[in-house]
């Protein structure tokens, strides 16, 4: 890919993510290694990989991170604690390139998409996210990138 493509892949899922977690009125987020502390809701994305989130039972958390399906390769857990966590929702969403104008142009095939999931914290404790992308059929240990946050249930 040539590296104004790239750039506006990139923007476009920054977009995609904000619009996202705007529209489901998301309050909250965190650096990586930091710890929050959040009541109602909390969106995390790729920028939150290795950090600690304080938040309350039944606080829904929000995670999003991009992917690129056509090649095969797709987001998918290593560590759901179900003990602490319920899977509410997931959903792939496509993240339309820009066109000339600066609006969002039609699907196009190969484009990246963004994984999301909506959880709901259980129960008081701490326990560990983690997602591994990979493509299905290589198998977890081939994964080519890994995301890990820690999340403190109060």
């Amino acid at each position: 890919m040539n590296e104004m493509y790239e750039r506006r892949v990139l923007t476009a899922a920054i977009v995609v993510v904000v619009l996202l977690f705007n529209l489901l009125a998301v309050t909250g987020s965190a650096v990586g290694g930091d710890t929050k502390n959040t009541k109602g809701k909390i969106a995390i994305t790729k920028k939150d990989n290795g950090g600690r989130f304080k938040i309350k039972t039944g606080c829904l958390i929000y995670i999003g991170l991009a992917e690129n399906g056509s090649t095969g390769y797709a987001w998918y857990f290593d560590k759901l604690d179900m003990e602490y966590f319920e899977e509410l929702k997931d959903k792939s969403l496509e993240m339309l390139p820009e066109n000339k104008t600066g609006t969002k142009g039609k699907p196009v095939v190969g484009a990246p998409m963004l994984a999301t999931w909506m959880l709901m914290a259980k129960k008081k404790g701490q326990s560990e996210l983690k997602l591994l992308n990979y493509r299905i059929w290589e198998g977890p240990q081939t994964a080519v990138d890994t995301f890990t946050v820690t999340i403190e249930i109060e």
